[in-house]
Protein backbone atom coordinates (compact mmCIF):
# COMPACT_ATOMS: atom_id res chain seq x y z
CA UNK A 1 0.00 0.00 0.00
CA UNK A 2 1.06 3.56 -0.63
CA UNK A 3 0.26 6.51 1.57
CA UNK A 4 1.84 8.36 4.47
CA UNK A 5 5.22 6.88 5.42
CA UNK A 6 5.40 5.19 8.80
CA UNK A 7 7.89 7.21 10.89
CA UNK A 8 8.51 4.14 13.04
CA UNK A 9 9.52 1.89 10.16
CA UNK A 10 12.63 -0.12 11.03
CA UNK A 11 14.21 -2.72 8.69
CA UNK A 12 15.55 -4.49 11.79
CA UNK A 13 12.17 -4.54 13.52
CA UNK A 14 11.97 -8.33 13.78
CA UNK A 15 15.14 -8.77 15.82
CA UNK A 16 14.08 -6.02 18.21
CA UNK A 17 10.57 -7.44 18.41
CA UNK A 18 11.74 -10.93 19.35
CA UNK A 19 13.99 -9.56 22.08
CA UNK A 20 11.30 -7.33 23.56
CA UNK A 21 8.65 -10.05 23.28
CA UNK A 22 10.89 -12.37 25.33
CA UNK A 23 11.26 -9.71 28.03
CA UNK A 24 7.50 -9.13 28.04
CA UNK A 25 6.84 -12.86 28.41
CA UNK A 26 9.31 -13.06 31.29
CA UNK A 27 7.44 -10.34 33.19
CA UNK A 28 4.12 -12.05 32.47
CA UNK A 29 5.47 -15.21 34.08
CA UNK A 30 6.82 -13.25 37.06
CA UNK A 31 3.42 -11.57 37.54
CA UNK A 32 1.68 -14.93 37.60
CA UNK A 33 4.11 -16.38 40.19
CA UNK A 34 3.85 -13.35 42.49
CA UNK A 35 0.04 -13.33 42.21
CA UNK A 36 -0.06 -17.00 43.21
CA UNK A 37 2.24 -16.42 46.19
CA UNK A 38 1.32 -12.92 47.44
CA UNK A 39 -2.17 -12.54 46.03
CA UNK A 40 -3.54 -10.61 43.08
CA UNK A 41 -3.18 -6.89 43.71
CA UNK A 42 -0.54 -7.23 46.40
CA UNK A 43 2.15 -4.50 46.37
CA UNK A 44 4.79 -6.71 44.73
CA UNK A 45 2.24 -7.93 42.20
CA UNK A 46 1.29 -4.37 41.24
CA UNK A 47 4.95 -3.44 40.76
CA UNK A 48 5.48 -6.49 38.55
CA UNK A 49 2.37 -5.63 36.55
CA UNK A 50 3.76 -2.15 35.88
CA UNK A 51 6.99 -3.69 34.60
CA UNK A 52 5.03 -6.07 32.38
CA UNK A 53 2.92 -3.25 30.93
CA UNK A 54 6.07 -1.25 30.16
CA UNK A 55 7.69 -4.26 28.48
CA UNK A 56 4.51 -4.95 26.51
CA UNK A 57 4.43 -1.35 25.25
CA UNK A 58 8.01 -1.68 23.99
CA UNK A 59 7.10 -4.97 22.31
CA UNK A 60 4.17 -3.34 20.52
CA UNK A 61 6.34 -0.40 19.47
CA UNK A 62 8.86 -2.74 17.89
CA UNK A 63 6.15 -4.65 16.04
CA UNK A 64 4.77 -1.57 14.31
CA UNK A 65 8.23 -0.96 12.85
CA UNK A 66 7.57 -3.63 10.21
CA UNK A 67 5.17 -1.43 8.22
CA UNK A 68 6.49 0.97 5.59
CA UNK A 69 3.36 3.11 5.54
CA UNK A 70 0.63 4.19 7.96
CA UNK A 71 -1.94 2.58 5.65
CA UNK A 72 -0.11 -0.78 5.89
CA UNK A 73 -0.17 -0.51 9.66
CA UNK A 74 -3.90 0.38 9.63
CA UNK A 75 -4.73 -2.64 7.45
CA UNK A 76 -2.88 -4.94 9.85
CA UNK A 77 -4.36 -3.29 12.96
CA UNK A 78 -7.96 -3.58 11.84
CA UNK A 79 -7.45 -7.13 10.58
CA UNK A 80 -6.97 -8.17 14.22
CA UNK A 81 -10.57 -7.26 15.09
CA UNK A 82 -12.93 -10.19 15.65
CA UNK A 83 -15.60 -10.82 13.00
CA UNK A 84 -18.32 -8.19 13.09
CA UNK A 85 -21.66 -9.10 14.57
CA UNK A 86 -24.20 -10.00 11.88
CA UNK A 87 -21.30 -10.26 9.41
CA UNK A 88 -21.25 -6.54 8.57
CA UNK A 89 -18.26 -4.31 9.25
CA UNK A 90 -17.64 -0.70 8.25
CA UNK A 91 -13.88 -0.23 7.90
CA UNK A 92 -12.22 3.18 7.69
CA UNK A 93 -10.25 4.39 4.67
CA UNK A 94 -6.75 3.19 5.52
CA UNK A 95 -5.18 5.64 3.08
CA UNK A 96 -6.81 8.51 4.95
CA UNK A 97 -4.80 8.00 8.14
CA UNK A 98 -1.92 10.43 8.61
CA UNK A 99 -0.29 8.90 11.68
CA UNK A 100 0.10 5.65 13.55
CA UNK A 101 -1.42 7.33 16.60
CA UNK A 102 -4.57 8.17 14.62
CA UNK A 103 -4.86 4.51 13.59
CA UNK A 104 -4.57 3.36 17.20
CA UNK A 105 -7.19 5.88 18.35
CA UNK A 106 -9.63 4.76 15.64
CA UNK A 107 -8.96 1.10 16.43
CA UNK A 108 -9.75 1.50 20.12
CA UNK A 109 -12.89 3.48 19.32
CA UNK A 110 -14.13 0.50 17.31
CA UNK A 111 -13.18 -1.92 20.09
CA UNK A 112 -14.98 0.26 22.62
CA UNK A 113 -18.06 0.41 20.41
CA UNK A 114 -18.05 -3.37 20.01
CA UNK A 115 -18.11 -3.70 23.79
CA UNK A 116 -20.65 -0.95 24.34
CA UNK A 117 -23.16 -1.84 21.63
CA UNK A 118 -24.42 -5.04 23.31
CA UNK A 119 -24.88 -3.04 26.52
CA UNK A 120 -26.86 -0.40 24.65
CA UNK A 121 -28.96 -3.11 23.00
CA UNK A 122 -29.65 -4.75 26.34
CA UNK A 123 -30.77 -1.47 27.91
CA UNK A 124 -32.81 -0.25 24.91
CA UNK A 125 -36.52 -0.46 24.28
CA UNK A 126 -37.76 -2.47 21.29
CA UNK A 127 -38.56 -0.32 18.26
CA UNK A 128 -42.24 -0.38 17.30
CA UNK A 129 -45.26 1.85 17.63
CA UNK A 130 -46.51 1.57 21.22
CA UNK A 131 -50.07 0.40 21.65
CA UNK A 132 -52.46 3.31 22.10
CA UNK A 133 -50.04 5.95 20.78
CA UNK A 134 -51.03 7.65 17.54
CA UNK A 135 -48.21 10.24 17.54
CA UNK A 136 -44.75 10.07 15.92
CA UNK A 137 -45.88 8.01 12.95
CA UNK A 138 -45.29 8.10 10.02
CA UNK A 139 -41.66 8.97 10.56
CA UNK A 140 -41.58 11.41 7.61
CA UNK A 141 -43.98 13.72 9.49
CA UNK A 142 -41.80 13.96 12.60
CA UNK A 143 -39.35 16.87 12.81
CA UNK A 144 -36.37 16.36 15.13
CA UNK A 145 -33.41 18.54 16.02
CA UNK A 146 -31.01 19.12 18.89
CA UNK A 147 -31.86 22.23 20.89
CA UNK A 148 -29.63 24.09 23.31
CA UNK A 149 -31.59 25.84 26.05
CA UNK A 150 -29.56 28.61 27.62
CA UNK A 151 -29.60 29.41 31.34
CA UNK A 152 -31.07 32.81 30.45
CA UNK A 153 -34.04 31.14 28.72
CA UNK A 154 -34.75 28.74 31.56
CA UNK A 155 -34.20 31.30 34.33
CA UNK A 156 -37.36 33.13 33.21
CA UNK A 157 -39.38 30.55 35.10
CA UNK A 158 -39.67 29.72 38.80
CA UNK A 159 -37.04 27.26 39.98
CA UNK A 160 -34.91 27.77 36.86
CA UNK A 161 -31.71 25.95 37.71
CA UNK A 162 -28.13 25.67 36.56
CA UNK A 163 -25.47 27.88 35.06
CA UNK A 164 -24.83 25.60 32.07
CA UNK A 165 -26.89 25.22 28.89
CA UNK A 166 -29.08 22.14 28.55
CA UNK A 167 -28.97 20.11 25.33
CA UNK A 168 -32.05 18.07 24.40
CA UNK A 169 -33.28 16.35 21.29
CA UNK A 170 -36.72 17.76 20.48
CA UNK A 171 -39.07 15.83 18.19
CA UNK A 172 -42.22 17.58 16.99
CA UNK A 173 -45.28 16.01 15.37
CA UNK A 174 -48.50 17.81 14.52
CA UNK A 175 -51.40 15.39 14.40
CA UNK A 176 -54.54 17.20 13.32
CA UNK A 177 -54.83 20.19 15.65
CA UNK A 178 -52.74 18.57 18.36
CA UNK A 179 -49.01 19.06 18.97
CA UNK A 180 -46.93 16.14 20.22
CA UNK A 181 -43.46 17.05 21.49
CA UNK A 182 -40.89 14.55 22.74
CA UNK A 183 -37.91 15.81 24.75
CA UNK A 184 -35.02 13.33 24.72
CA UNK A 185 -32.01 13.58 26.98
CA UNK A 186 -29.57 11.47 28.96
CA UNK A 187 -30.37 10.15 32.41
CA UNK A 188 -29.32 12.84 34.87
CA UNK A 189 -28.88 15.54 32.23
CA UNK A 190 -31.57 17.81 33.68
CA UNK A 191 -30.32 17.54 37.25
CA UNK A 192 -30.62 19.22 39.63
CA UNK A 193 -34.43 19.45 39.94
CA UNK A 194 -35.18 17.66 36.69
CA UNK A 195 -38.94 18.13 37.01
CA UNK A 196 -38.55 21.88 37.10
CA UNK A 197 -36.14 21.83 34.18
CA UNK A 198 -38.47 19.66 32.10
CA UNK A 199 -41.55 21.79 32.72
CA UNK A 200 -39.55 24.96 31.98
CA UNK A 201 -38.36 23.53 28.65
CA UNK A 202 -41.92 22.40 27.84
CA UNK A 203 -43.28 25.83 28.76
CA UNK A 204 -40.72 27.58 26.58
CA UNK A 205 -41.51 25.37 23.57
CA UNK A 206 -45.27 25.78 24.03
CA UNK A 207 -45.07 29.55 24.44
CA UNK A 208 -42.98 29.92 21.31
CA UNK A 209 -45.52 27.94 19.30
CA UNK A 210 -48.55 29.70 20.81
CA UNK A 211 -47.11 33.13 20.03
CA UNK A 212 -46.66 32.10 16.39
CA UNK A 213 -50.19 30.72 16.14
CA UNK A 214 -51.83 33.58 18.02
CA UNK A 215 -49.89 36.84 17.56
CA UNK A 216 -50.44 39.27 20.40
CA UNK A 217 -51.20 36.77 23.15
CA UNK A 218 -47.59 36.75 24.33
CA UNK A 219 -48.35 39.60 26.72
CA UNK A 220 -50.18 37.05 28.89
CA UNK A 221 -46.83 35.43 29.70
CA UNK A 222 -45.33 38.44 31.48
CA UNK A 223 -45.89 40.20 34.79
CA UNK A 224 -48.63 37.85 35.96
CA UNK A 225 -51.11 39.12 33.42
CA UNK A 226 -52.74 35.69 33.16
CA UNK A 227 -54.39 36.52 36.50
CA UNK A 228 -55.63 39.99 35.50
CA UNK A 229 -59.40 40.22 34.72
CA UNK A 230 -58.89 42.61 31.78
CA UNK A 231 -56.97 39.93 29.84
CA UNK A 232 -59.62 37.25 30.26
CA UNK A 233 -60.36 36.90 26.53
CA UNK A 234 -56.68 36.56 25.66
CA UNK A 235 -56.27 34.06 28.47
CA UNK A 236 -59.04 31.90 27.04
CA UNK A 237 -57.15 31.73 23.74
CA UNK A 238 -53.91 30.83 25.49
CA UNK A 239 -55.54 28.14 27.64
CA UNK A 240 -57.26 26.61 24.63
CA UNK A 241 -53.95 26.53 22.75
CA UNK A 242 -52.11 25.00 25.71
CA UNK A 243 -54.55 22.09 25.83
CA UNK A 244 -53.40 21.11 22.32
CA UNK A 245 -49.89 20.25 23.55
CA UNK A 246 -48.84 16.74 24.60
CA UNK A 247 -45.36 16.17 25.97
CA UNK A 248 -43.25 13.04 26.16
CA UNK A 249 -39.87 12.24 27.69
CA UNK A 250 -37.32 9.90 26.10
CA UNK A 251 -34.49 8.90 28.42
CA UNK A 252 -31.54 7.55 26.44
CA UNK A 253 -30.15 4.20 27.64
CA UNK A 254 -27.21 3.98 30.00
CA UNK A 255 -25.01 1.12 31.21
CA UNK A 256 -26.99 0.75 34.40
CA UNK A 257 -30.32 2.38 33.51
CA UNK A 258 -32.80 1.18 30.93
CA UNK A 259 -34.12 3.40 28.17
CA UNK A 260 -37.48 4.94 29.01
CA UNK A 261 -40.19 6.57 26.92
CA UNK A 262 -43.45 7.90 28.27
CA UNK A 263 -46.02 10.65 28.19
CA UNK A 264 -45.63 13.41 30.77
CA UNK A 265 -48.88 14.69 32.25
CA UNK A 266 -48.78 18.34 33.35
CA UNK A 267 -51.20 20.98 34.49
CA UNK A 268 -51.34 24.50 33.02
CA UNK A 269 -51.79 27.56 35.23
CA UNK A 270 -52.52 30.05 32.47
CA UNK A 271 -48.89 30.94 31.79
CA UNK A 272 -46.81 27.84 32.37
CA UNK A 273 -46.93 24.08 32.83
CA UNK A 274 -46.87 22.74 36.38
CA UNK A 275 -46.45 19.44 38.25
CA UNK A 276 -45.03 17.10 35.59
CA UNK A 277 -45.81 13.43 36.15
CA UNK A 278 -43.09 11.40 34.41
CA UNK A 279 -44.86 8.09 35.07
CA UNK A 280 -48.30 9.07 33.79
CA UNK A 281 -47.94 6.68 30.83
CA UNK A 282 -44.82 4.56 30.32
CA UNK A 283 -44.59 2.73 27.00
CA UNK A 284 -42.95 -0.64 26.45
CA UNK A 285 -41.57 0.34 23.03
CA UNK A 286 -40.15 3.33 21.16
CA UNK A 287 -41.51 4.68 17.86
CA UNK A 288 -39.19 4.20 14.91
CA UNK A 289 -39.06 7.96 14.27
CA UNK A 290 -37.69 8.67 17.76
CA UNK A 291 -35.07 5.93 17.52
CA UNK A 292 -33.90 7.32 14.16
CA UNK A 293 -33.81 10.83 15.60
CA UNK A 294 -31.66 9.76 18.55
CA UNK A 295 -29.25 7.90 16.27
CA UNK A 296 -28.98 10.39 13.43
CA UNK A 297 -29.91 13.94 14.37
CA UNK A 298 -26.97 16.25 14.78
CA UNK A 299 -24.46 13.55 15.57
CA UNK A 300 -26.85 11.58 17.75
CA UNK A 301 -25.17 10.87 21.05
CA UNK A 302 -26.51 7.39 21.66
CA UNK A 303 -23.04 6.35 22.84
CA UNK A 304 -23.28 5.52 26.49
CA UNK A 305 -22.37 8.53 28.66
CA UNK A 306 -20.35 8.36 31.86
CA UNK A 307 -22.38 7.77 35.02
CA UNK A 308 -24.26 10.84 36.16
CA UNK A 309 -26.54 11.74 39.04
CA UNK A 310 -30.13 10.48 39.11
CA UNK A 311 -32.86 11.32 36.57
Amino acid sequence: MAGTPNPYYDPDWEQKYRKRAAISEKWRFVCARIAARDGFGAPRHLRALAQHEQAKALEDAARRGQFRSVADYAAWRFATLPPAREGVAALPDFEGFRSVEAVDAAFWRVVHQEVETPLIDAMSLPVRQPAGLAAFVPARDVLSSWRRFSPAELSRYPAGMGAEPVDCLVSFHQLGNEFHICIAHRWGRLSPRSRDQFRNIATLLARQTIEVLHPGVGMIFTEGRHAAPQYRDLLRQVNAAARRFHFYRHLLPRRDLKEQFGQVAMGWDGARFIDPDFEAVLYDALPEALRAAAENAGGAPLNLPPPEAGP
